[in-house]
């Protein structure tokens, strides 16, 4: 495996706001930064950690300040986005979002760019896994991270 790795917004948001699991997000941001692993995500999830954000805030869970500098150190926090016009990314995420049953293809992205790149994608999102898991074994569920540490 190279050192690559793709993450998801469900992990990005761990970077930066305390949730469940945020404590192995940061480990996982930290030991991969410090051991030169390239942290790989589709631009999207420019977006999509834009507006998990912007929805804290209007539910009135985090101030519109925090929001924006949450979002801020998530741009900063080191990932590659990945800005590829590959038209052949799209077709696979369309594929895999028909074959694992997802809703919409923004998650099957960042399925198709770790698929692509011949890494892990790393998630926390509990719908996208539970309909992967067992089914692509590049795939990780962020409670099955262990640290270098350990």
């Amino acid at each position: 495996m190279r050192d690559v790795v793709v993450v998801d917004t469900s992990i990005a948001i761990k970077w930066v706001l305390q949730e469940s699991d945020s404590d192995i997000a940061e480990t996982m941001l930290i030991e991969w930064s410090s051991n030169g692993v390239v942290i790989l995500a589709p631009a999207l999830l420019t977006y999509e950690v834009t507006n998990a954000l912007y929805k804290k805030a209007r539910k009135g869970e985090i101030t519109f300040e925090t929001a924006t500098e949450a979002l801020t150190k998530v741009l900063l926090s080191g990932v590659a986005l990945n800005f590829s016009q590959d038209s052949n990314l799209g077709r696979r995420a369309i594929e895999l979002a028909h074959q694992f049953g997802l809703t919409a293809t923004y998650d099957a992205h960042y399925l198709a760019l770790a698929e692509r790149e011949g890494c892990e994608l790393w998630t926390a999102d509990k719908r996208m896994w539970n309909s992967i898991r067992g089914k692509l074994t590049w795939v990780r569920w962020i409670g099955d991270y262990h640290s270098g540490e350990d």
